[in-house]
């Protein structure tokens, strides 16, 4: 029998002083779970009784590393909690092979509404670690027991919802699909949907029972690529309040979510009747429910967008029930429609469910809008430019062009973001591709060939860009760009890096052409002083016979610098009606690296 250590025994010791806890069974290991389990009652006088039992009975299950490592408290499936209350996970009957339920209290410091017996922040000291999170379980059953678990200032959480279903759903909604939805009458419907992989799926319309699109979600090229004809089809229900019982529980079965629709006045079977009828799936899975509700950014505040809750329902298609279960009734009045019902105690087997707006899935860091919203031409898909396109794409830009005649070879790999599969394959075509997949929401297209070949060739296509960013550093792209007169204003940016990578030179105009000379006047004394300075350097070679001289520099330089030209956009986009110039420089210092400094502004007012 595995017996606990010293530093764990100082822990339990010392929960012998904290007030309001009995202990039932002391530490045991349990080999299944890796986990040490202490058994026990907790108990205060400040519990109100009505709600909340003032003796319940916890398992608190402990890693063997303590005092590092989870520490979690869960009801006992005798004597202790049976709802599930805010601050909780789903608190069901959880594994046979274990005495305790699945709603684990969440005790985190973020609890603003606890921290009155002890502070919020947590000790991790071997003496008092133990202790400091069973004061915070009495204090949450005091706060439970009297629905103070939660402040009105505090930001909203989402109901925990036990999610039996292995499929995910992904969906996208903001504060202006919210208004839409709540400007049409239109509550339940048909919906579409696209397969992103196996197991995952994308919503891509809302429609009315007679087929008419209330609304079309738009997704990237690679999350689009579905056709009509594959789409899977399925069905939503919009209701007025987040589905859960109270306090804060999310139904298990669907008895308990007909409860709560009937509670809103939104018959269910009713409505699961007209879509059976009204939904023409010729042999296709009918398997996805969508159950949208409103939800909050603080629970102080106005709603602000929906969110949909999908279930995996194959009972649509066909359902073999044991005819002594209770039934939820939604037989088709049509006695040409294969009859069906929902057994009303079987589990709704709910699906992971996202919100994957572009927002919310760039919530981690994206560039301002003023740069993600712009339509975006990268002339250049060698190592600097896939690395600019690589990042800006990362950071929000969905509407990105490419343009570059070359073919990826071996040797641009020591520094390009493309891989050995795209050998030989066109780089703009290849570098498109890869972007694509990077973000559901990239709309990144290729234009294989020269800047002058799709200047002549493609460009309508072109002119719908409002920032022509060049990555070539070569002056026969320059020139083209100042001898081509685009219609409208655009914003010209040239980005080069200096010998081995240890500058960035960075110029900017807004106007119809490129200012070819005036970037010349500017870049030409430091090209000079890099001629001067490493005239005699060996330049690195590929391969024998006739050969050019390389571009040295390290994946590290190149793409270091390609970061800090990102930066440097965004002043740049401040600086609507003037023209720049930058150089950035690596900083070195007894052979260490101290950083990139701008060594060099000019602002040409015009």
């Amino acid at each position: 029998m595995k017996i606990p250590n010293e530093v764990l025994l100082t822990g339990r010791r010392a929960t012998e002083f904290v007030e309001g806890i009995e202990i039932i069974d002391d530490l045991r290991w349990i080999e299944p779970i890796k986990k040490w389990v202490l058994h026990c009652s907790l108990y205060s006088d400040e519990i109100e009784s009505a709600v909340i039992n003032s003796y319940t009975e916890w398992y608190i299950l402990i890693d063997d590393d303590y005092p590092r490592g989870n520490i979690g408290f869960y009801p006992s499936k005798q004597n202790s909690l049976t709802q599930t209350f805010p601050h909780q996970m789903y608190n069901y009957e959880g594994n046979n092979d274990y005495p305790w339920r699945s709603g684990l209290l969440c005790l985190d410091s973020n609890v603003t509404t606890l921290g009155r017996l002890v502070p919020n922040e947590e000790p991790h000291q071997e003496e008092v670690r133990l202790s400091w999170h069973i004061i915070r379980a009495i204090e949450w059953l005091i706060a439970a027991s009297k629905s103070k678990l939660t402040s009105q200032d505090e930001l909203f959480e989402l109901i925990d919802f036990p999610e039996f279903s292995s499929l995910k759903i992904g969906f996208s909604e903001d504060s202006r699909s919210f208004a839409f939805w709540n400007s049409i009458g239109v509550k339940y419907g048909i919906a579409t949907f696209s397969a992103l992989h196996s197991g995952i799926f994308l919503v891509r319309e809302f429609k009315k029972l007679n087929g008419l699109c209330l609304r079309n979600t738009e997704w990237g090229y690679q999350s689009s690529q579905a056709k009509n004809d594959n789409r899977i089809i399925g069905s939503w229900i919009l209701l007025k309040e987040i589905p859960h019982l109270k306090p804060w529980q999310a139904p298990l079965t669907w008895s308990e979510l007909t409860e709560i629709c009937d509670s809103q006045k939104i018959e269910l079977g009713s409505i699961l009747r007209q879509i059976k009828k009204r939904q023409k799936c010729k042999g296709k899975l009918v398997h996805i429910l969508l159950i949208g509700f409103p939800i909050k950014e603080k629970l102080n505040e106005e709603y602000t967008e929906i969110f949909w809750k999908g279930i995996e329902i194959p009972l649509l298609i066909d359902n073999s029930l044991n005819p002594k279960t209770a039934k939820l009734d939604i037989n088709s009045s049509n006695k040409n429609e294969k009859k069906v019902t929902i057994n009303s105690r079987s589990k709704v087997r709910w699906m992971h469910s996202f919100n994957w707006s572009k927002n919310a899935v760039m919530s981690r860091g994206m560039l301002p809008k003023t740069i993600s919203d712009s339509r975006i031409l990268l002339i250049g898909a060698g190592a600097l430019g896939s690395s600019v396109g690589e990042l800006l794409v990362r950071a929000g830009v969905e509407k990105l062009g490419i343009v570059d005649h070359d073919n990826l070879e071996m040797g641009n790999l020591t520094r390009h973001t493309l891989l050995l599969t795209e050998i030989g394959n066109n780089k703009a075509e290849a570098l498109a591709k890869r972007l694509n997949k990077t973000s559901l929401h990239s709309k990144v297209k290729s234009y294989p060939g020269t800047l002058k070949y799709n200047l002549e060739n493609n460009f309508e296509q072109l002119i719908k860009y409002n920032v022509i960013l060049d990555c070539t550093g070569e002056d026969e792209v320059l020139i083209q760009l100042q001898q081509h007169q685009w219609s409208d204003t655009k914003r010209f940016i040239s980005i080069s890096l200096g010998f081995a990578g240890r500058r960035l030179f960075l110029f900017s105009n807004n106007g119809s052409y490129f200012h070819y000379s005036l970037f010349r006047k500017c870049v030409n004394s430091w090209l000079a002083e890099e001629s001067t300075q490493f005239n005699e350097t060996p330049l690195p070679r590929e391969g024998l016979g006739c050969w050019h001289p390389l571009f040295p520099a390290r994946a590290d330089d190149v793409w270091i610098l390609a970061a800090t030209a990102i930066k440097k956009f965004e002043s740049i986009y401040g600086e609507r009606e003037s023209s720049t110039f930058s150089v950035y420089e690596q900083e070195n210092s007894d052979g260490n690296f101290k950083g990139i400094n701008l060594i060099h502004n000019e602002v040409f007012n015009e």
